[in-house]
């Protein structure tokens, strides 16, 4: 797995490098904006670090795969609540990375 997606400038002057970190807090931000949605949290707090991480990105051969646990809000429908989060996720990549491939998977881990 590769830990940066690298963009290329148009003046062909050289590279920006990309961290996949970066795509994970991308996502969450822009999973926090749409109402009704919370990202899923570890639900053990007493251990020193979780393995666990609800915003996932994957780096393969240039495409970023973005995984997004989320709990939704009881009287939302999931359905549109899920299309809002790929859109504002989509969004938020291609206006903050510009012309990187990714994909957007939405697993719904709860109801609140």
């Amino acid at each position: 797995m590769a830990d940066y997606v690298f963009v290329e400038n148009y003046s062909k002057n050289g590279k920006m490098g990309i961290s996949h970190i970066v795509f994970d807090q991308i996502a969450s931000l822009a999973t926090t904006k749409v109402k009704g949605v919370t990202v899923r949290k570890n639900s053990k707090t007493t251990k020193a670090f979780s393995l666990h991480h609800p915003v996932t990105c994957d780096i393969r051969n240039g495409i970023v795969n973005v995984k997004i646990d989320v709990i939704i809000n009881a009287q939302a429908n999931v359905n549109e609540v899920c299309l809002k989060i790929q859109e504002e996720v989509a969004n938020a990549i291609t206006a903050m990375t510009e012309l990187v491939p990714f994909n957007i998977n939405v697993k719904v881990t709860g109801i609140d």
